[in-house]
């Protein structure tokens, strides 16, 4: 019976972690008034140092600290945090410095059972111990932003921003930006401009002096966003132009409508420097403005050679006019990241923009715009708006890249794990950016077949319904924008076709329900451990099979949960669930990069059983209508694309490869023939039915014409350009049976005659 108590008692005790009231009464008999047992350390700020202090981690160690002060010195984590969205306003990057002691109690006052409770559930300290606690230093400094998009960089410490709870006086405080130790005084509330000559991530030591004598450096990272480690193919800076939508677009929870601003750069061709031939590069889901416009042009990069799509295209005289959503505030207090925004305000920029590249223009060449990932939703949204609305748009092709036509995944398990530790008990800041910017954004919540928030407990932030079948998409969001995007349809006036990185043979990435991570522990502290159990979505018809769990679990003689949160899937009879199905993948890693500098998190996805998943379905990416999304791509399958191209494995999204580079070529070089009444030269005759070779007889002189021949599907044959004939010409060509299309094309005028191979 005594065992049975003393094992109640110890739960007790274990119950009360992260509740304050119960650590009241050792507020005493600490020397630094935080005790850190009070949270739960993320950041293994005791266990681990890290040499390099980035932004985000040291939000979260100055969150752990703030919760975990007895004397709440340090302002709630939410005025830092706004501090850090103030910079989008001031263009200056705020500074912050954090000095403290914490303590930890003891892992053998545990063992020892020198700790018990009161009849108030609080823990008491026994008082014949006095070495119950060890302390722990902490300094740490380091910018509240990580990154700008600006080489000139104003940095500013603010004396608000200076944190100290010990009774260290601080006399002096420098940064550098070189190797060689070049330190710049650092005054309280004066700004300090830096000129950085290249883009990519930056090395900052800070030193801080104390008038006691001792001193301290700190390494903390910057990053410059752009494109030092590419060739601009403009031969020089960035040339992006800001152009602001004409027709304003109000989403779901808005107060207004606003109109979408975005920023585009025209890269002109390498044969004549004239803006004829546009192709449209629309970017895809972007949070946080991470790409300018040379790094989207980079997305056409393939091969193990440094090719190009967007070079190869401008040696044959088209321009690449690359389209960017920029974060922008269109009111006082408004920020709108437009790499994350609705899919309808976005698609009113580029409408906005082909009007105006089609009034600059020269020539009457129609245009192409190419879509990867959600720039392929944009696109489409765009054409087809312009269409219903009576705007010309003249765009001859629409080729969607790997985009979610059907909606998009992201395993449900992943997203309640990142959910839960961000915003339950935990309280994981560098993951709340990950869910806020990421998950429940405008564009994710519309494009996501399953989302967290469709899960949700009535009242919860964190607590799933285990009952809800998946995929269950974000309220409001998910199915009004599907509902949309079908009656809309597709560009009728474009010839319409798709690249897919997923499977069109049932190759699957990893099993359905397969564990991601099994019973996996990451240590905090000596004292406190994270266990994660992750399970791709279940078998077709398997009922609140586990897809995700994680257990928070304190020492006392042994461990013992402390919290925990669990998610159940179920998959309905027709398919297996959507994160192993064939697919263009997605990294794991990728989506928690947000939180990267979290120990506990690198941990975690550092360890994890396999870190890719499906993220845009083959059926999706295709447009084919199906309950199974592990459905063989077929001849027979019904698609609105007059042809794709389809892999054999499942390939990264928007991965090009020789294969659909050369299917994309194909088709914006050699555009399929038409019968559209073309004006006809007199007296050409092309005998049938063809042979070895294609006899053509012209009574006049045919000066510098261009001959090309198509099959019945509309892709050309066969190419020849600057012929000059009189009388009888003989193509000779090898064809296959059937009926083909001949063109023979002046300068200004123009013959289509039809082809027979028997």
């Amino acid at each position: 019976m005594k065992t049975k108590i003393t094992l109640i008692s110890l739960f007790t005790i274990l119950f009360s972690f992260a509740q304050n009231g119960k650590y009241e009464l050792l507020k005493d008999k600490t020397e630094t008034n935080i005790l850190f047992d009070q949270v739960f350390e993320l950041s293994k700020i005791t266990t681990e140092k890290k040499e390099i202090i980035s932004s985000l981690y040291f939000k979260q160690v100055y969150h752990e600290i703030q919760r975990a002060d007895y004397l709440k010195r340090l302002p709630k984590y939410d005025i830092l945090k706004k501090e850090a969205e103030n910079a989008f306003f001031s263009k200056q990057i705020p500074l912050a410095l954090l000095i403290s002691e914490v303590e930890t109690i003891k892992t053998e006052v545990f063992e020892n059972h020198q700790i018990t409770k009161n009849n108030r559930e609080q823990l008491v300290l026994d008082p014949l111990v006095s070495d119950a606690f060890q302390k722990h230093k902490i300094e740490l400094m380091a910018p509240l932003v990580s990154k700008s998009k600006n080489k000139t960089v104003e940095f500013i410490l603010k004396d608000k921003n200076i944190f100290n709870t010990t009774s260290k006086t601080i006399q002096a405080i420098y940064m550098s930006f070189t190797e060689n130790d070049l330190w710049l005084t650092v005054s309280v509330n004066q700004p300090i401009k830096v000129d950085f000559n290249t883009y990519g991530k930056k090395s900052i030591s800070f030193k801080i002096e104390f008038t006691n004598g001792e001193s301290k450096v700190i390494k903390s990272t910057f990053e410059i966003k752009g494109s030092s480690n590419l060739a601009n193919r403009n031969g020089n800076e960035i040339l992006a132009e800001t152009i602001t939508a004409t027709i304003p677009f109000q989403g779901y929870g808005e107060s207004a409508a606003y109109l979408g601003q975005g920023e585009y750069e025209i890269y002109l061709d390498n044969v004549d420097q004239v803006l004829d031939k546009p192709i449209f590069l629309v970017d895809g889901f972007d949070p946080g403005d991470t790409r300018d416009t040379n790094l989207i042009y980079s997305l056409l990069n393939y091969g193990t050679s440094g090719e190009n799509l967007g070079d190869i295209v401008r040696n044959e005289g088209f321009d690449v006019v690359v389209l960017n959503f920029p974060q922008y505030s269109p009111e006082d207090g408004v920020i709108i990241d437009g790499g994350a925004d609705f899919i309808q305000r976005n698609a009113m920029i580029l409408v906005e923009l082909i009007n105006q590249i089609n009034a600059q223009k020269v020539g009457n060449e129609q245009n192409v715009v190419i879509g990867p990932s959600m720039g392929g939703l944009i696109s489409r949204y765009a054409l087809r708006y312009m269409e219903q609305n009576q705007i010309e748009h003249d765009t001859r092709l629409y080729l969607s890249f790997d985009s979610p036509h059907l909606g998009a995944n992201v395993p449900i398990g992943f997203q309640h794990l990142f959910n839960y530790m961000a915003f339950g008990p935990l309280g994981d800041v560098t993951l709340q950016g990950v869910v806020n910017e990421v998950f429940k954004s405008p564009a994710a919540k519309q494009m996501l077949l399953d989302h967290f928030e469709g899960h949700l407990q009535s009242g919860s932030l964190t607590e799933f319904n285990n009952s809800n079948q998946l995929p269950t998409g974000a309220p409001n969001f998910r199915t009004p924008f599907q509902n949309e995007l079908t009656a809309m349809g597709f560009p009728t006036e474009t010839r319409n076709i798709a690249i897919s990185n997923g499977s069109g043979n049932g190759t699957m990435t990893g099993t359905p329900g397969m564990f991601v991570l099994n019973d996996y522990t990451v240590d905090a502290s000596s004292t406190q451990r994270a266990k994660f159990d992750v399970r791709f979505t279940p078998p077709a018809g398997i009922s609140n099979q586990l897809v995700s769990r994680f257990r928070a679990q304190q020492y006392i003689l042994f461990w013992l949960t402390v919290f925990s949160s669990t998610a159940n899937a179920a998959s309905p009879s027709t398919s297996s669930g959507l994160d192993s199905a064939p697919g263009g993948m997605f990294n794991v890693a990728d989506f928690g990069t947000g939180g990267s500098g979290n120990p506990t998190l690198d941990d975690f996805l550092a360890n994890l059983l396999i870190d890719k998943f499906c993220f845009i379905p083959t059926m999706s990416s295709l447009a084919i209508t199906n309950p199974n999304w592990y459905t063989n791509v077929t001849g027979s399958s019904e698609t609105p694309f007059v042809t794709t191209y389809v892999p054999t494995e499942n390939e990264a999204h928007v991965t090009l490869t020789e294969g659909n580079v050369t299917f994309a070529l194909n088709e914006i070089l050699n555009p399929p023939l038409t019968l559209e009444q073309p004006e006809l030269l007199k007296n050409i005759t092309v005998k049938n039915p063809v042979r070895n070779s294609v006899e053509i007889f012209s009574p006049s002189t045919i000066s510098n014409a261009s001959i090309s021949i198509v099959d019945a599907s509309g892709k050309k044959v066969f190419v020849q350009k600057s012929v000059t004939f009189e009388g009888n010409f003989q193509i000779p060509i090898n064809l296959m049976n059937g009926f083909y299309f001949i063109k023979i094309e002046s300068t200004e005028k123009s013959i289509i005659h039809k082809l027979i191979k028997n």
